[in-house]
C-alpha cells in the first residue's frame, strides 16, 4: 500500500511543475508580444495602421514593405559592412580575451587578482562615457569614417565579459594535464594552443554567438565614429526611416525584422552551444 504523504508529496511536485511551466509559457507569451506587434505593422500599409492600431490584423499583406525598406536602409551596403567587422572582430576580440584568461587561470603570479579585478571593472563602465574620447583619438589617427574605427572599441568593450567567462572555464580544466605535457616538453603557447583551447570549445562557441550578436547590433558607436553612408553597420541603417516629422513605420519595423533576421538563425543554429558553454564555465565560477 502506499502511504499518503508519499501521494501528497507527488501530487505536489506535479503541481509545483506545473505551475512552473504556467509561467514559463506565460512569459514566453509576453516576450513574444513586441515580436508580433512588430510583425503585424510590416505587414500593412502605414494609413490602416494609423487608423486600425498596432493588435489588429492586416486586411491586405503588405510585402512591399520588405523591399522598400531594403532599398531605402541601404541594406546591401550596410550588411556588407557589418559582416567584415563581425569576421574581423569576433575571432580578434576571442583571441585577445582567452590569452588573458589563460594565465589569469592557470598560473601564479603577483598582482593575479588585481589584474583580474581590473578587467572586471570594464563592465561597470558605459559605453557613453568613452564616446567622445574614442572620436578625439581614433580621429587623431586618421581613422574616423572607416571600418577600421570599429575593431578596437568593440574589442576592448567585450574582454572583461569574455575574460570572465574562459577565466572560470580554464580553471575547471585540471591543472594534471598542464603538467603532463610540461613534462613531455611542451611549451605553454603549446599548451594553450594544443590543450587549452580544444577543451575550452563550448565556452568559445558561446561567447563566439553573444560577441557576434552584440557586435551585429552595437549601434552608440558606430553611430558617433562613422558619418559616411558607404561605410556604416546595419544597426545605423533604421535611423534613415526616421523623418523631421514622421517615421515609416511600417517599413521601419520591416527593416527591423531584416536586420534581425541573421541574428535569429545564429542564435538558432548555435542556441545548445550557448546555453552548454554558460553552464560548463562561468557558472562553475
Amino acid at each position: 500500500m502506499v502511504r499518503p504523504t508519499l501521494l501528497g508529496g507527488r501530487n505536489r511536485k506535479l503541481l509545483g511543475r506545473v505551475l512552473l511551466f504556467v509561467l514559463l509559457g506565460a512569459a514566453a507569451l509576453l516576450w513574444l508580444v513586441p515580436f508580433a506587434v512588430i510583425l503585424l505593422t510590416s505587414l500593412r500599409v502605414q494609413g490602416e495602421l494609423i487608423s486600425e492600431g498596432i493588435f489588429s490584423f492586416p486586411r491586405k499583406v503588405e510585402l512591399a514593405n520588405f523591399e522598400m525598406a531594403w532599398r531605402l536602409g541601404q541594406f546591401a551596403t550596410y550588411f556588407r559592412n557589418s559582416a567584415i567587422v563581425v569576421i574581423v572582430k569576433v575571432p580578434l576580440g576571442l583571441l585577445v580575451s582567452s590569452l588573458a584568461a589563460y594565465p589569469l587561470a592557470k598560473m601564479t603570479f603577483r598582482f593575479n587578482t588585481a589584474v583580474f579585478v581590473f578587467f572586471l571593472l570594464g563592465l561597470a563602465v558605459p559605453v557613453h562615457v568613452t564616446l567622445l574620447p574614442l572620436v578625439v583619438m581614433l580621429k587623431k589617427l586618421g581613422l574616423v569614417n572607416t571600418l577600421v574605427a570599429l575593431i578596437p572599441p568593440y574589442v576592448v568593450f567585450g574582454l572583461p565579459f569574455q575574460v570572465f567567462v574562459l577565466r572560470g572555464f580554464f580553471r575547471t580544466i585540471p591543472s594534471e594535464i598542464m603538467e603532463a605535457a610540461r613534462i613531455d616538453g611542451a611549451s605553454e603557447l603549446m599548451i594553450f594552443l594544443r590543450i587549452m583551447v580544444p577543451l575550452a570549445l563550448p565556452a568559445l562557441a558561446t561567447l563566439f554567438v553573444i560577441d557576434a550578436l552584440a557586435t551585429w547590433n552595437e549601434l552608440p558607436i558606430a553611430l558617433v565614429l562613422i558619418n559616411k553612408d558607404e561605410w556604416r553597420p546595419v544597426a545605423t541603417g533604421l535611423l534613415r526611416f526616421q523623418g523631421q516629422f514622421s517615421s515609416a513605420y511600417t517599413q521601419l519595423m520591416a527593416g527591423v525584422l531584416i536586420t534581425v533576421a541573421p541574428v535569429l538563425v545564429l542564435f538558432a543554429v548555435f542556441q545548445r552551444y550557448l546555453v552548454a558553454g554558460l553552464t560548463a564555465g562561468a557558472l562553475k565560477e
